[in-house]
């Protein structure tokens, strides 16, 4: 499941906002009983995540996965802060007949959310955002830095029928010596 684009929708006196059409399409593929179900999480007090149920179990899984892994994790603040982003932050919200819902006064206010959200996704998740957070959040300086990491990932690509290729500072981009 993956969810592509994104959408400012307005936010009434009540919280209520729609989520957009595209998105809850995506949705129509889980079973009736997990497709009205977002998972609402304050992430970082920057923006809203909302992840479909069982997304958001998967990450939790995960999560869990992780922290047994991690002995420098252990048991201390770092933990207990993760654990009380991730669940104690957590709230379920029920899209209606038409695709709204209600976005809870005191998570909207720790987001900046009031009038207006921005919709857009992370692939798995989506994610609501202040429109002026967000767009000063993609700041120019922002994105040479997605830029930079995004030329760093694809330094080292994968073809589907070829494996790896890796490519250093000495490689042409066809594979060959400058």
């Amino acid at each position: 499941m993956r969810f592509f684009g994104r959408e400012k929708v307005s936010v009434d006196s009540k919280g209520r906002t729609s989520l957009p059409a595209r998105f809850r399409d995506v949705l129509k593929r889980l079973p009736d009983d997990q497709s009205s179900t977002l998972i609402l999480v304050p992430w970082f007090s920057v923006c809203l995540r909302a992840y479909p149920l069982p997304e958001f179990e998967r990450m939790l899984d995960a999560f869990e996965t992780r922290v047994a892994e991690a002995e420098a994790l252990g048991q201390g603040d770092d933990e207990s802060d993760l654990r009380r982003l991730l669940y104690g932050g957590a709230m379920d919200v029920q899209l209606d007949a038409h695709g709204r819902l209600v976005l809870p006064h005191t998570i909207r206010k720790e987001v900046g959310i009031s009038t207006e959200v921005y919709w857009t996704t992370g692939g798995n998740y989506l994610e609501l955002w202040n429109p002026e957070r967000l767009h000063a959040h993609e700041s120019v300086a922002r994105q040479e830095t997605l830029r930079t990491q995004f030329a760093a990932l694809s330094r080292t690509t994968v073809r589907p029928d070829a494996g790896p290729i890796v490519r250093s500072a000495t490689t042409t981009p066809d594979g060959g010596e400058p």
